[in-house]
């Protein structure tokens, strides 16, 4: 699926901004399958598809969930759906990202279920997937305020757990952070050939078959030297289930527009 997906954006003529997750049941963020993952959906698993799209470095980011075959968590994707709804419905230039949290927590809250408090939204620049500004799915004292000329990524995480994610064991997203040159010309070339391919965006390292044979020791070469920074697979904390729905908006002068709708 993740295969499809992907090439299905590469033929729209657009790029990958990160690998799509595919996150399952208490899986939040960063699960990406590894190259012929033999991981199969079952009946009743609730899966998060998040994706990354970019054109020319801007970036789109957009989320939802779906259960395979059943019908049991109806109400924990309406949560975080909803909550979605209504924070894009009290956006314009200018507001607070305080008075989104409070409102997405409060939706996720009335249908029985906890907003994920360490998991926000984000602003977006040119080749930058988070720019600086978070956008909390709680009640927070944070003023800052979303501007024009801001892109904004929105995403309620709603779960019947804790309301907390925690690191869980390796993933297979990475992203370089820096291009310090190692002792083997080989590895050398292979971190070239990443950021040629990805710049600094994050990557699967399934995409890096193409570079070379040996591309997971390489891999980790270059994360054991701190070239790469990768991402671990979070969950919630307690085991509870999890749902989320996102959307990208970029803010106006005068206006918002939802561009991943």
């Amino acid at each position: 699926m993740a295969e499809k997906v992907e090439g299905l954006i590469k033929a729209k003529g657009a790029r990958c901004a990160f690998p799509i997750n595919i996150c399952v049941n208490s899986q939040a963020a960063h699960y990406t399958p590894l190259k012929n993952d033999s991981l199969r959906f079952s009946r009743g698993d609730l899966v998060k598809l998040d994706v990354g799209v970019h054109v020319n470095g801007c970036i789109a980011d957009t989320a939802t969930t779906v259960e395979i075959s059943t019908s049991n968590w109806n109400d924990l994707l309406r949560a975080s759906s909803d909550a979605l709804d209504c924070a894009l419905e009290m956006l314009v230039p200018g507001i607070e990202v305080s008075s989104l949290g409070a409102a997405i927590e409060n939706a996720i809250s009335s249908h029985g279920f906890r907003p994920i408090k360490n998991l926000t939204g984000h602003s977006m620049e040119k080749n930058n997937l988070h720019a600086g500004i978070t956008v909390p799915n709680i009640t927070s004292r944070d003023r800052s305020s979303l501007k024009p000329g801001m892109a904004v990524a929105i995403e309620p995480f709603a779960t019947d757990g804790k309301g907390q994610v925690g690191d869980g064991k390796g993933g297979n997203i990475y992203r370089v952070i820096r291009e310090r040159k190692l002792s083997k010309d080989d590895a050398n070339v292979f971190l070239k050939d990443v950021v040629k391919n990805h710049d600094h965006l994050p990557f699967a390292s399934r995409w890096c078959a193409e570079f070379s044979d040996d591309y997971l020791s390489l891999i980790k070469k270059h994360w054991m030297h701190r070239n790469l920074r990768s991402y671990a697979i979070l969950s919630e904390v307690a085991g509870g289930m999890v749902s989320q729905a996102e959307h990208s908006a970029l803010f106006l002068d005068d206006s918002v527009l939802i561009y991943t709708r």
